[in-house]
């Protein structure tokens, strides 16, 4: 019998009471959407008009979802040459499913462009699928609401520097004009132990939760500059496991430019878990490049 002064029943009865707070805002902030039989009605109908353009009816829903940039080159405290310098790029984009339901993907890469001696590798790539539901009341002041979903994040390598695992979630959020607060916390779905670390089968990395702790804090702040279209930000995502003391911290800013939607990029990243392959090992990295918003 799992008592409420567990760690993970806890976990889960925050999970449930979010989740409740959340549910009258699917009402609310959910756009009215075509049944399905309507929907394939008008793609067949949009298809004899368009040629069969694919793409254009696919862009129907499809957005960017968290930062898409490219840092050339990027620094940290373990770098110990020029072969230790790594461009790290991320894209990641969503596509609405059915009224509020989104699937979303996103991939974080390293490459280290400069090691010619190792045929220049990616050291680390992160691939991350989700899926969610998003709702938010309406209105032009003070807005809340937030994500329902679950993901799972892995970087395809073999064991046994393999790493995965599997959450579920929920992201309430408020809005108030360039302000955007999220506080998103999961629950992490368990897995058997593993018997041999070369073995495919269990639990890669069991105590990644000493290191990326039970949610993370998102904060960001857009504000408008003189001939300027674009907005400026700065945000800030930081988590951390208190039983521990352990966590990570990544500053991101964001100079618009003179054409829209582009982006000088820089970020900063310091604590534990960067990438999954690090999610044990705390370091420090900078850099700076561009990025793309919508």
């Amino acid at each position: 019998m799992i008592t409420l002064s567990s760690r993970n029943a806890k976990i889960k009865l925050l999970l449930v009471v979010v989740f409740l707070l959340l549910m009258p805002v699917a009402a609310i902030g959910s756009e009215p959407q075509k049944t399905c039989e309507t929907a394939d009605t008008n793609n067949q109908k949009a298809e004899s008009r368009d040629g069969g353009n694919v793409f254009k009816r696919l862009s129907k829903g499809f957005s960017l979802h968290k930062d898409n940039y490219l840092l050339p080159g990027t620094w940290g405290n373990r770098a110990k040459g020029t072969e230790d310098v790594e461009l790290k790029f991320q894209f990641s984009f969503k596509q609405q499913i059915w009224n509020g339901f989104y699937f979303a993907y996103t991939q974080k890469s390293f490459w280290r462009v400069l090691d010619g001696n190792d045929s220049r590798p990616f050291r680390e790539t992160n691939y991350n699928p989700e899926i969610f539901y998003r709702g938010f009341t309406k209105g032009t002041g003070l807005r809340w609401g937030g994500d329902i979903g679950a993901e799972h994040e892995s970087n395809g390598a073999r064991e046994p520097t393999s790493r995965s695992w599997n959450r579920v979630y929920v992201a309430p959020t408020l809005l108030y004009k360039g302000l955007e607060a999220k506080l998103k916390l999961w629950y992490r779905l368990e897995e058997e132990v593993k018997k041999d670390p070369y073995d495919t089968n269990g639990d890669e990395n069991p105590d990644i939760e000493d290191f990326y702790g039970y949610g993370e804090l998102h904060l960001s702040y857009s504000f408008t500059a003189a001939k300027f279209t674009n907005p400026w930000q700065v945000a800030l995502m930081a988590r951390q496991n208190f039983a521990t003391e352990k966590g990570g911290l990544q500053l991101d800013f964001s100079i618009p430019t003179k054409i829209k939607d582009f982006y000088v990029f820089g970020q900063l990243w310091t604590g534990y878990g960067e990438s999954l392959i690090d999610y044990n090992h705390s370091f420090t990295r900078y850099g700076i490049g561009f990025s793309f918003r919508q």
